[in-house]
């Protein structure tokens, strides 16, 4: 709670400016009594209900969308650990294993370059991002690809698509292998499977990477909730500076409680876009984004543990409860 009232704090300084500003305005000599019909306001708020709840659901699906499709790499990855292991020798599995591991990096890299459209580079954002740490800002693709494909590293570098080359290695030795009758032809179409299904959910996580939320709509959706919020302490003064004529404990104070019941209400609709904005791209390196550096590095350890290895990468803990 702490933390989302820091990350969304600049909503509800913008708020308690525009809210003081229409107090001053409803008292200020010369134009007293200045406001926004309520009526207006009530129109606006339930479009903007409507537009910001279209596009966060939208948002949303996009996020379970790209977990799903994590989910089933996780899948495939263990099948592909079993069969490699149980149709092949120790040197031939170790290959095919390690250069899906290999693959599984080439892939998150990809995912986690930054795109103009992305929302990492905004100040809330950048702030908060201190407070975690993204695996792919901390290393480079070179870096983590040599321990994984030795000799063959530099070839798969030197690629415009290093993930997909790294499939097509995958394709060509598993061919090799059904020729040279080293596995049997039902284990040939498991694998020929698995790796059609690694292309497949591949080509789901770039999708969603390469094409953003429809800009329009994302613009149209913060556009009004701003016009909203702005206009919104302008329409609720007068009902406070009515309720103030009525007397009592509150009458000399009661305008002044446009302040804050405004902030409150401009806080939830601003940040309510704000959530939507930040997760609209899952893959980006958010908070609240598809864990993938940890995802990959537990496959990792897994498909190792498999192979009978002890010298394991360690797990990536969730820093201040924020899996990465």
């Amino acid at each position: 709670m702490t933390d989302f009232a820091l990350w969304s704090r600049r909503s509800v300084i913008y708020m308690v400016v525009v809210s003081a500003l229409a107090v001053a305005a409803y008292r200020l000599p010369g134009i007293t009594g200045f406001s926004v019909p309520w009526s207006v306001v009530l129109v606006l708020g339930t479009t903007v209900s409507l537009v910001a709840g279209f596009k966060n659901s939208q948002v949303f699906t996009r996020s379970s969308e790209a977990l799903q499709a994590f989910a089933q790499i996780t899948a495939s990855s263990r099948m592909w650990s079993n069969l490699c292991r149980d149709f092949n020798d120790v040197p031939t599995a170790r290959q095919l294993i390690y250069r899906h591991l290999a693959w599984l990096t080439a892939l998150r890299f990809a995912l986690r370059r930054p795109m103009p459209w992305e929302s990492m580079g905004r100040a809330a954002n950048v702030e908060f991002r201190r407070r975690y740490r993204i695996q792919e800002y901390a290393s480079s693709i070179a870096d983590e690809l040599r321990p994984l494909l030795a000799e063959q590293a530099d070839d798969v570098l030197k690629s415009p698509h290093p993930a997909i080359t790294l499939l097509e290695m995958q394709s060509v030795q598993v061919n090799t292998l059904f020729k040279d009758a080293r596995i049997p032809p039902q284990v040939y179409v498991e694998l020929t499977k698995l790796i059609r299904d690694f292309h497949d959910q591949q080509a789901r996580c770039d999708r969603i990477k390469n094409n953003p939320y429809p800009r329009q709509y994302a613009i149209v959706s913060s556009m009004f909730v701003m016009i909203f919020c702005t206009l919104l302490p302008f329409g609720v003064v007068p009902v406070f500076a009515d309720m103030g004529k009525l007397g009592g404990a509150l009458g000399p104070i009661a305008i002044w409680l446009t302040i804050p019941f405004s902030t409150l209400l401009g806080w939830a609709y601003m940040s309510l876009d704000q959530v939507g904005e930040s997760s609209a791209n899952p893959f980006e390196g958010n908070a609240n984004d598809v864990p993938i550096s940890q995802i990959c590095r537990d496959i990792e350890i897994e498909l190792r543990t498999g192979l009978g290895e002890v010298d394991l990468p360690k797990p990536l803990p969730a820093v201040n409860d924020i899996a990465t």
